[in-house]
């Protein structure tokens, strides 16, 4: 909880600002990206593979599949990710296939199955206000 400790931190110092406090505001500096599912830094039963350092490769090494590409992008580009594609390998092993993928997604939103999609298909998530904040 630490992470969600100090973006909160972050956010209510934005918000002292005049003129400034909406997620726009700090988003525009500063997004969170929580993983559901993965290990401390790799591994898990969740989607774990985004680019981060000690994982996998991910399937493509572009923004929006791999965190420090789309960071790249971020900075030298000024088109901040509106989410990262994160995969699951069948069995954590790249050549087994990927097994799921999913959005993750910028705090405070969280992924949500859109209707009946397939729930391996990052493509049938979208990014949602989480309902319990």
């Amino acid at each position: 909880m630490s992470s969600i400790d100090y973006y909160n931190e972050v956010s209510e110092v934005v918000r002292s600002k005049p003129g400034k406090g909406n997620l726009k505001d700090i988003q525009d500096f500063y997004r969170l990206f929580m993983v559901p599912g993965m290990a401390h830094c790799a591994g898990g039963a969740g989607p774990n593979v985004f680019g981060q350092i000690f994982a996998a490769p991910p399937p493509s090494n572009d923004a929006e599949h791999d965190i420090l590409t789309a960071l790249e992008h971020w900075v030298e580009h000024g088109v901040a990710p509106e989410r990262i594609i994160a995969t699951h390998y069948t069995n954590n092993t790249p050549a087994n296939g990927v097994q799921l993928q999913r959005p993750l997604c910028p705090f405070p939103q969280v992924a949500r199955l859109i209707g009946h999609g397939d729930p391996s298909d990052a493509n049938s998530f979208r990014c949602v206000k989480d309902p319990g904040e």
